[in-house]
C-alpha cells in the first residue's frame, strides 16, 4: 500500500459538497453572496440541521488529535469565549462534507493510504510553517528574555499540547515525516499568495485574559479575511497597528517566494530519494507570475498547467478544463444551477466534480506512477 500525502486548499476538502442539505431552496436561491450564505449557515442553518440530525454532531475529535476530555474542554472554552456552539457545529459539518471529497474517495482504493492535510483558506505558507512547527523556538522565553540574551531559556514556540501542533503532529500522523517519506506527495495549487503567520503577542495585549497568540498558526486566503480575523482577539491600538501593518507594509509576495522555494526543495529532496510528486491546480489559477512552473521529471508530474512554450497568459487552466476536459458550460453553477455541474454555487467542486477529480487522479497514478 502506497502512502499519499496531500497539500491543498478547500478545493481538496468537501467544502460545499453537501450545502444543498441545509436549504431546500439551495438550487433556486441565486441572489445571495458567499458571505451571506456563510453567515446564514453560522447563525441558523447548521443549528437547525444538527437539531434534526443529532447523530451527525461530533462528540469526539475526528482527527484523533485530542482525547475526549481535551476535546470537550476545547469546545467548552470556545463556547465561553464566543457565546455559541459554532465550533462544534462547524467541525461536525466539515467532517460530514469531507467524506465526499476527492482525497476521501481516493482513500477508498486499497492501493493507497491517504493523508489529507488540505485546509480551508490555507496556502503554501501555512504548510511551510507546519513543516517547521517541531523546531521553532519562541523569540522570547517565559521571562521575556530575547533569544539573543545569554540568559534566554530555550523554549519551544509550539508545545505538544498546542492545537496547531496536534493537528499536524499526533500519534496518527507526523506531517514533516510524511512530507519527507510518503511514496507520493500531491500539491494541489491554489490561488496564491495566501497568508501563513505567527505572532509574538502576549495575553496582556489580547481581549481575552489568559489567551495569548504565541502559539497561533494563522492562515488566511486574502487580505479581507485576515483583517476580519484580527478583531476576534485584538482591539484598540494593537488592532489598529497590526491591521495597518498587514494592509500597507507586509510583503506577502516575498513571503510566498520563500514558501515556493521550500516546496521545490522538498520535491527535489523526494526525487533524490526516488519518491514521487504530483502537482496541479483544479481551477484556472495564476501561476507563472508567482514563479510557479510545471515540473516534468522522472519522479514528478504536472497536470492542468501551461507548458509555457507559447506567450504566457499567466494562468493555468486547471485539471477540470485540461484533464477531465469538462466544458466551461459544465463548470459554473450559475449556468445551470443543479447537481449536474462540476462546481457548487461558490466555485468549489461539487460532488460530481470531486468524483471526476478522484477518477482523474487515480487514472494518472496508475498510468504515470
Amino acid at each position: 500500500m502506497k502512502k499519499i500525502v496531500i497539500l491543498g486548499c478547500s478545493n481538496s476538502t468537501g467544502e460545499e459538497t453537501r450545502d444543498w442539505e441545509l436549504d431546500p431552496e439551495y438550487y433556486t436561491k441565486l441572489d445571495i453572496s458567499h458571505q451571506e450564505w456563510y453567515n446564514a449557515k453560522r447563525k441558523t442553518l447548521l443549528k437547525e440541521y444538527f437539531k434534526n440530525n443529532p447523530d451527525k454532531l461530533l462528540h469526539k475529535d475526528p482527527t484523533g488529535s485530542f482525547d475526549d476530555s481535551e476535546w470537550n474542554n476545547r469546545l467548552d472554552s470556545m463556547r465561553q469565549i464566543n457565546g455559541n456552539n459554532h465550533l462544534q457545529e462547524d467541525l461536525s459539518w466539515q467532517s460530514h462534507c469531507d467524506k465526499y471529497s476527492w482525497p476521501a474517495l481516493l482513500n477508498e482504493n486499497e492501493e493507497y493510504e491517504v493523508y489529507n492535510f488540505s485546509t480551508r483558506g490555507a496556502g503554501l505558507a501555512y504548510f511551510e510553517l507546519a513543516y517547521n512547527v517541531p523546531r521553532v523556538p519562541r523569540e522570547y522565553d517565559n521571562k521575556g528574555r530575547h533569544i539573543l540574551n545569554g540568559l534566554y531559556k530555550p523554549t519551544k514556540k509550539f508545545s505538544k499540547e498546542n492545537h496547531a501542533s496536534r493537528h499536524f503532529y499526533n500519534p496518527a500522523r507526523n506531517f514533516k515525516e510524511l512530507c519527507d517519506t510518503a511514496d507520493i506527495l500531491i500539491w494541489q495549487i491554489t490561488n496564491e499568495p495566501r497568508y501563513g503567520l505567527t505572532f509574538n503577542i502576549g495575553d496582556d495585549l489580547t481581549i481575552y485574559p489568559g489567551t495569548d497568540l504565541y502559539q497561533f498558526l494563522v492562515y488566511a486566503s486574502s487580505q479581507e479575511s485576515l483583517q476580519g480575523w484580527f478583531p476576534n482577539y485584538l482591539d484598540g491600538g494593537v488592532l489598529k497597528t497590526l491591521s495597518e501593518y498587514f494592509k500597507y507594509y507586509y510583503d506577502n509576495t516575498t513571503n510566498f517566494s520563500r514558501s515556493l522555494t521550500w516546496i521545490e526543495m522538498l520535491m527535489q529532496l523526494r526525487e533524490d530519494r526516488g519518491l514521487q510528486n504530483m502537482m496541479f491546480p483544479i481551477h484556472r489559477t495564476f501561476t507563472s507570475r508567482l514563479g510557479i512552473t510545471a515540473r516534468h521529471t522522472e519522479h514528478t508530474k504536472s497536470y492542468g498547467m501551461d507548458d509555457y512554450n507559447f506567450p504566457d497568459s499567466g494562468s493555468c487552466p486547471g485539471i477540470l478544463l485540461d484533464g477531465i476536459d469538462a466544458r466551461p458550460s459544465e463548470l459554473l453553477f450559475t449556468v445551470k444551477p443543479s447537481p449536474d455541474q462540476y462546481c457548487a454555487k461558490y466555485t468549489h467542486p461539487s460532488e460530481k466534480g470531486h468524483r471526476a477529480i478522484a477518477d482523474f487522479i487515480y487514472k494518472k497514478l496508475q498510468e504515470d506512477f
